[in-house]
C-alpha cells in the first residue's frame, strides 16, 4: 500500500506485480495497472521509474518486459487468431443450423468500399446484413473497437451488426449505455450487440433485414 504521500517503495511494486500476475496468469499492462489499487499509476511509474519496461526489468519478472513487442506480441496474435477462428466455427455452426447454407458467405467483400465481412447474410435475392464479429476483454477494449470499425467505409444501404463474442460478462445493458454514450453517433444502420442477443432475436433480424 503507498504511505501518506502515496509512494510505492520498489519491494511494494513488486509484491503488486506478482499478486496480479497470481489472480491473472499474467504480469499488468498500463490499462490494467491503472485500475489496481495496490499498484501505483501507469505515469507515476512513468515519472520515477522511466517507463513500465524499465521497471518490469528492475523488478527482475520473468516473462516478457515489454508487452507491445517481439515474443509477447506475437503470442497475443497468435492466441487471438486461434480465438477468432474457434468463434467463427461456432458462429457460422449456429447460422447453418436456423438459415439455408446457401445464404450463409464467409468472408464476403462489400462494395463499393471493399470491405470485408466475417458473414454476409442474404434474406432475399438482394438484400441481407452484414456482419462482423469481435471480442474485448473489458469495456475500455470494447469501445475502442467499436469506433475503429465504425470508421472503416461500411456499407450503408443494410443492417451492420458488430457482434462481441466470448465475454458474457459484458451485457447488452452495458453496450447499449456505452454507444448511447459516444461522442461520435454511429450510422443507424449499425448495431452493436452481443452474441446472446443476436441469437435470441436471430429471427426477427432476419425479418428486419428481408426487403428488396
Amino acid at each position: 500500500m503507498p504511505n501518506s504521500q502515496g509512494s510505492f517503495s520498489i519491494e511494494e511494486i513488486k509484491l503488486g506485480f506478482e499478486k496480479f500476475e497470481k489472480e491473472n496468469g499474467y504480469y499488468p499492462t498500463a490499462l490494467e495497472i491503472d485500475k489496481c489499487d495496490y499498484l501505483p499509476s501507469s505515469r507515476q511509474i512513468q515519472r520515477h521509474f522511466g517507463g513500465l519496461v524499465d521497471l518490469r526489468t528492475k523488478l527482475g519478472l520473468s516473462g516478457s518486459t515489454n508487452f507491445t513487442a517481439g515474443e509477447y506480441r506475437s503470442k497475443v496474435s497468435s492466441e487471438g487468431d486461434l480465438r477468432a477462428k474457434k468463434y467463427e466455427a461456432e458462429f457460422y455452426d449456429f447460422l447453418i443450423s436456423n438459415i439455408d447454407e446457401v445464404k450463409v458467405h464467409e468472408h464476403k467483400i462489400i462494395r463499393p468500399g471493399g470491405v470485408a465481412s466475417d458473414f454476409f447474410i442474404y434474406t432475399t435475392a438482394h438484400a441481407g446484413f452484414f456482419i462482423d464479429l469481435f471480442y474485448a476483454k473489458d469495456i475500455h477494449s470494447l469501445a475502442g473497437i467499436v469506433t475503429i470499425k465504425a470508421n472503416k467505409p461500411l456499407p450503408k444501404n443494410m443492417p451492420v451488426y458488430f457482434i462481441l463474442v466470448g465475454n458474457e460478462a459484458i451485457s447488452q445493458d452495458v453496450i447499449d449505455k456505452i454507444i448511447k454514450n459516444r461522442k461520435n453517433i454511429l450510422e443507424s444502420n449499425i448495431r452493436v450487440i452481443t452474441e446472446d442477443y443476436f441469437k435470441s432475436n436471430f429471427n426477427e433480424i432476419v425479418k428486419d433485414s428481408s426487403h428488396e
